[in-house]
């Protein structure tokens, strides 16, 4: 198989793009952003304000996405930007680099004083998913994923994240917080199953291996799973819809349809379990 030099930068219309160092920029800008959300915490009062028909945002979404937005835009000249708490400053052009970014991925959670959000930022190239970081601010952890080319490659801390097996063994399933508590979806699951908030969070716990596979139900919007997925994939997983098939994410199609996250062959054991035919 023809491996690249990762000396050799990304080739993106009349630029190029050196993903190296665009994440080592990128992970400390979700650090930072985790900072910010633990500078709210540690004042002890939290604004909180209602989106229609969203759910809350809160001031520690909005200081985040303020750190993103400040050191992200340099690190790409003519970057777009699509965040779920901040307005585009112009349409979104198909194929130019962008950011995808969740400043506060789990405000429900943040807001109960449940320690399941984080911060999840993704760069699509030519429309493509190349590179993402998921930063926990409880857990004060990083995580980030390259996925461009021939090349897989996740690390945590400044540490390579191992890879994912390659059996298909299922132990552990993570749902939804709402799936658990309100759908208890677990008792139609066969096999061990727990809950957790933030669809980063989520992802990441799949590219850990703490669960194995990830059961979204939706809805889901293309900021909450793009830095998880960028990390998952880096890590040899996979994300895939219900008939089995790698998920294609776009800055351009917001709304994510329901989805199974881990290593692919364990993915496709649990739906051959629930009965689709893949």
């Amino acid at each position: 198989m023809p491996t690249r030099d990762p000396a050799d930068p990304v080739d993106s219309g009349p630029t190029a793009l050196d993903l190296d160092a665009i994440r080592v920029g990128l992970e400390a800008a979700v650090e930072a952003a985790a900072e910010a959300i633990r500078e709210v915490i540690e004042g002890q009062v939290v604004h909180v304000a209602q989106k229609y028909r969203e759910g809350p945002v809160t001031d520690a979404d909005h200081a985040a996405d303020d750190v993103l937005h400040r050191l992200l835009m340099p690190l790409i000249d003519g970057a777009q930007w699509l965040s779920e708490e901040s307005k585009q400053d112009a349409p979104l052009l198909h194929g130019e680099p962008t950011w995808v970014v969740d400043p506060l991925d789990g405000t429900r959670e943040f807001l109960r004083g449940i320690p399941e959000f984080g911060v999840s930022v993704g760069l699509f190239v030519d429309d493509a998913l190349v590179l993402g970081a998921v930063a926990l601010p409880v857990q004060e952890q990083v995580m980030s994923g390259l996925v461009h080319g021939d090349r897989r490659e996740a690390r945590i801390d400044d540490r390579p994240l191992p890879a994912l097996p390659d059996g298909g063994r299922i132990d552990r399933v993570v749902v939804s917080r709402h799936d658990y508590e309100r759908r208890q979806l677990q008792h139609h699951i066969p096999y061990e199953v727990y809950p957790c908030g933030s669809a980063a969070v989520k992802l990441a716990h799949a590219a850990t291996g703490e669960a194995d596979v990830y059961f979204s139900t939706g809805p889901r919007s293309v900021w909450d799973v793009a830095g998880g997925a960028a990390v998952l994939e880096g890590a040899g997983g996979a994300v895939l819809t219900f008939d089995g098939e790698p998920l294609k994410l776009s800055p351009h199609q917001v709304p994510v349809p329901p989805y199974m996250a881990g290593a692919a062959p364990a993915c496709l054991a649990f739906l051959r379990r629930l009965g689709a035919e893949v």
